[in-house]
């Protein structure tokens, strides 16, 4: 696709390729205009109107934001993959000396932490008792 006006940055199809693990479905156009010196990237996205009056209507959408954050988040890591989550555990804790509270709001479960190489100790002095 090419525009004398707009530069295209990112075209994710969730509808067909890759739709999200809540079951959200959309098309989002992440694009510049080229005279922007600054490159402000703007976003289109096209959704089912019913998935939208839906998801507009949940009494939840701020935990489904954050749940569906959580999970993309996840994703970008390559972590959603469990035979590699307890591998990137490992790294969070060994290189990157997280504690077991930080990466429990990074979304990953007590099995993880535990495979990862987390204690007891460290997960009850890491706050996981506040989350389970």
């Amino acid at each position: 696709l090419e525009s004398e006006a707009v530069i295209l940055v990112r075209i994710k199809d969730r509808f067909v390729e890759k739709p999200s693990p809540g079951g959200w479905r959309d098309l989002m156009i992440n694009f510049y205009l080229k005279g922007d010196r600054n490159r402000h990237v703007c976003e289109v996205q096209i959704v089912v109107e019913k998935m939208l009056v839906a998801r507009k209507g949940l009494k939840e959408n701020e935990n489904y934001a954050r749940t569906r954050n959580a999970l993309e988040i996840l994703e970008r890591l390559n972590a959603r993959d469990p035979l590699k989550r307890a591998e990137h555990v490992k790294y969070l804790r060994d290189v990157q000396d997280r504690d077991a509270g930080d990466l429990v709001h990074l979304g990953y479960d007590c099995i993880d932490l535990m495979r990862g190489g987390y204690d007891e100790s460290e997960l009850l002095g890491g706050g996981w008792a506040d989350h389970e």
